[in-house]
């Protein structure tokens, strides 16, 4: 039974995203993005039976454009960073999932930027994300350029910067403390359960042009946050389990935290 869920978890959301994506295109990709990514996000959270437990600078979600950078976890991130950020946003894919016969068009219709991983992201790969960044969304993307293995962080690669000193937009980190208990590396079945994730406050604009970030010191950021923990997983496991996406209260037990 939890694997029929997993793949209505998955085939579901994906097929109402093409589908309202291309119904709402005629409107403009930002009015599509925005229609379909909440309903998209919102039913996958169903769905798959994920809880967010939010905490840290929450109204850093709202802010465009911008460069979001996530530590990868997990397939589940990219839902549930979309959750998070629902509005005006797109990202940087791996190439291969332009081929994937669902995620491949939800993301080319979204405007994703695919780069090839291997091939690191350099500056013509990321033109696309470029782009989007000028016309006023928010980008989503992977510091360490691919998911982690066993949860501990991973080098970070330089794209992220990269793409907020072109544009000279912030850099808002948000940290993912427990994704990979959702669905992990390798793993075909999801599991219900909340993941906590903590915002942290936006880096300036003028902060990174001027050369005052560097790569090191968001890793950094990230893993004194990652061990610092995160009050959702604090509580005790007997704790009942709350529903804190951003405007509303509470925290819920997490899985384990990672470590650099």
């Amino acid at each position: 039974m939890r694997g029929i869920r997993s793949l209505i978890a998955f085939v579901l959301p994906a097929l109402l995203g093409i589908v309202l994506m291309l119904l709402c295109m005629p409107l403009g990709r930002r009015r599509a993005i925005n229609i379909a990514v909440p309903a998209v996000t919102w039913l996958g959270h169903l769905l798959a039976g994920i809880r967010l437990a939010v905490a840290g600078d929450v109204a850093a979600l709202s802010i465009r454009p911008a460069v979001f950078v996530i530590n990868h976890q997990s397939g589940a991130d990219p839902i549930i960073v979309a959750r998070l950020l629902r509005r005006n946003i797109t990202g940087v894919a791996k190439k291969s999932l332009r081929r994937h016969p669902l995620l491949g068009p939800l993301l080319r219709l979204a405007g994703a930027a695919f780069v090839d991983r291997d091939a690191g992201a350099g500056s013509a790969a990321l033109q696309p994300a470029l782009a989007r960044l000028k016309q006023g969304y928010g980008i989503v993307i992977a510091a360490e350029g691919r998911r982690s293995p066993d949860g501990r962080l991973l080098p970070f690669r330089p794209g992220a910067l990269w793409l907020a000193r072109e544009a000279g937009v912030p850099v808002v980190p948000i940290v993912l403390h427990n994704s990979r208990v959702i669905l992990p590396p390798g793993a075909l079945v999801m599991h219900s359960s909340t993941v906590a994730v903590t915002v942290l406050s936006p880096i300036p604009e003028d902060t990174i042009t001027a050369g005052g970030l560097w790569l090191d010191d968001l890793e950094k950021r990230f893993v004194r946050c990652l061990d610092a923990g995160h009050p959702a997983i604090e509580s005790s496991a007997g704790d009942e389990a709350v529903n804190n996406e951003p405007g509303s209260d509470g925290s819920t037990p997490g899985g384990r935290r990672r470590h650099h």
